[in-house]
């Protein structure tokens, strides 16, 4: 039905319906169903219901804290993180609600290490905290292969870090400039990519761009394909948000490195460089091996963010109202060549996604 409703709003736009889209939708039942509405509606209720009992929970210890014992916060914060645990072997895995209680359990285990170093004063610092709470979850974002909570535990580590060298000031013994922060940032979250795109899981359609799937008897229950699956398949991934998300921290501070290394070339030579580099991996990955027009986007953006600070740099001694009217033609013509560009991939991608529809569609001739 959605892959209907999006082949029908396609052709509308290339311009093959000339009548009532709405009419044409209505007609193959392409518009979403009772089910559909049903399932948005119940996972939006079960996300919500989490996320309140956990932050139910973190306001109900603020506002009685004198007036409960320590054992008795503990134990209620635990009664309640072991009936999630309870109700998550009670379901099915791959399931939202067993997602769902998995993610409240990390959120209500972060709650539970804040309990004990406010109760017992122990003296920690912050980034000792969160990194706490990155390692305690990180079986259950195994276990779970939900992008949900390594989503959360990417944001962990990227905040752990970010306190410890706040508080440190360097790594193992090396003092660092917070300049020489990013380049940190950038190599763990690089790391991160390389990661959870091998975690992503081969057989799914987020796994490979020209995957095609036509063999129904080798689909699992999910839709996806058995005689992919590979070995490490109990830690995969269905989908590359986890990937997705790393791909842009790494991307900021990628280009927030080159920015520096143009207006301080001296002590940051190799902004630039490694600039070039990481993106130009980054566009034959995204464009060629597995296509992601969210990430495209981004090193659209990060070009043009860098091709303008070195116009402004190159033209620092001039910057008058000529110069200012280039870089802003430069802009201009930069972002109307990535945007179309972009809907120029965006366009082959649904031309492609459209003929697959079709051969799956077509029925299997018999010999």
């Amino acid at each position: 039905m959605t892959d209907n409703r999006r082949l029908i709003l396609s052709w509308a736009e290339q311009g093959f319906i000339q009548g009532d889209v709405e009419a044409a939708l209505a007609a193959t039942q392409s518009r979403p169903a009772k089910k559909e509405w049903f399932s948005f509606i119940s996972q939006f209720l079960m996300w919500s219901g989490a996320v309140a009992i956990t932050v139910g929970m973190i306001f109900f210890f603020a506002f009685n804290w004198e007036a409960m014992g320590r054992f008795a916060k503990f134990g209620l914060l635990e009664s309640i993180m072991l009936l999630a645990a309870f109700i998550y072997s009670r379901l099915d895995d791959q399931r939202t609600s067993s997602t769902v209680s998995l993610s409240g359990m990390a959120l209500l285990t972060g709650a539970l290490l804040a309990l004990t170093g406010q109760t017992y004063q122990t003296g920690a610092d912050p980034w000792q905290l969160f990194a706490a709470w990155a390692a305690l979850i990180t079986p259950w974002a195994v276990i779970g292969r939900s992008s949900t909570l390594w989503l959360l535990w990417i944001g962990l580590v990227n905040l752990t870090l970010m306190l410890y060298l706040n508080t440190f000031r360097g790594l193992f013994g090396f003092l660092f400039r917070e300049e020489d922060w990013l380049w940190l940032f950038l190599a763990v979250n690089s790391a991160f990519i390389v990661l959870f795109e091998a975690l992503a899981y081969p057989g799914s359609p987020h796994g490979s761009s020209k995957q095609n799937v036509s063999d129904q008897e080798s689909l699992d229950k999910n839709g996806l394909d058995i005689k992919s699956t590979p070995r490490y398949a109990f830690i995969t991934l269905y989908n590359r948000q986890a990937a997705q998300v790393s791909a842009l921290i790494a991307g900021v501070t990628v280009t927030w490195l080159a920015i520096i290394a143009i207006f301080d070339s001296n002590d940051e030579i190799w902004g630039l460089p490694v600039y070039v580099i990481w993106m130009a991996a980054v566009f034959y990955v995204y464009r060629y091996r597995v296509v992601d027009l969210v990430l495209l986007s981004g090193c659209v953006l990060s070009g043009i963010m860098v091709v303008t600070f070195l116009l402004g740099r190159m033209l620092e001694d001039m910057l008058d109202d000529g110069a200012f009217l280039l870089i802003s033609m430069a802009i201009i013509g930069l972002s109307a060549a990535g945007g179309i560009w972009l809907k120029k991939l965006s366009q082959q991608q649904k031309a492609l996604a459209q003929h697959t529809h079709c051969e799956k569609d077509q029925p299997s001739e018999e010999a």
